[in-house]
């Protein structure tokens, strides 16, 4: 493989657009998911509101719950325009800049994210430190372009950190064969004691 060092400018605003945009569509596509056709049902309510806010409120993670209500908040009148609608165009630039730069690479990579794997539930209590680790694969996510993680070395503490492979758009087996490669040549062997 040759090492090509390319810019993409606008990805530096990836993450930001795409807890706008991820939010909103959620939203958008869970709002049917009220207890009466689809999703959990609650039992024991005492009226149509309560039905449908309870089977949401069961049904729901925490987690869930917060980012469906962030999009409710994005697509509400009067945020629309100034979040959703910003967002899609910053969205837009980030596939421009992978546009301009398949003609020099085949593929990119990056690492997955900036540390190794947080202990389960430890970032729950600050949801934006949680957040901020999905910095290198949001880009892809945005541009609709396929990507893979594979495992190429652990960290001081034995955790495995990883590298991220994206690809062109419907150009799937680029993007595997590269990770193959990568895979071959870390030679990823560690396994953890406990991974639970």
């Amino acid at each position: 493989a040759e090492i090509v060092e390319i810019s993409l400018p606008h990805t530096k605003y990836a993450l930001p657009a795409y807890y706008i945009i991820a939010p909103a569509e959620a939203s958008s596509n869970l709002a049917r998911y009220d207890g009466m056709r689809f999703g959990h049902r609650a039992e024991g309510t005492t009226s149509l509101t309560d039905l449908y806010e309870t089977s949401r409120a069961e049904g729901f993670g925490k987690e869930v719950q917060r980012r469906l209500t962030i999009g409710a908040y994005v697509l509400s009148a009067g945020f629309y325009d100034a979040y959703y609608v910003r967002a899609l165009k910053v969205r837009r630039r980030i596939a421009m800049d992978f546009d301009a730069v398949w003609d020099r690479v085949d593929a990119i990579l990056t690492p997955s994210t900036p540390s190794a794997a947080f202990a389960l539930g430890d970032k729950q209590i600050d949801p934006l430190q949680m957040y901020l680790n999905d910095i290198f694969t949001v880009t892809a996510n945005l541009a609709g372009l396929p990507g893979i993680s594979v495992p190429a070395g652990v960290d001081k503490g034995g955790l495995p950190l990883g590298l991220q492979v994206i690809g062109k758009a419907l150009d799937e087996a680029t993007v595997f064969q590269v990770a193959s490669a990568l895979e071959d040549a870390a030679g990823f062997v560690a396994r953890p004691e406990k991974w639970w």
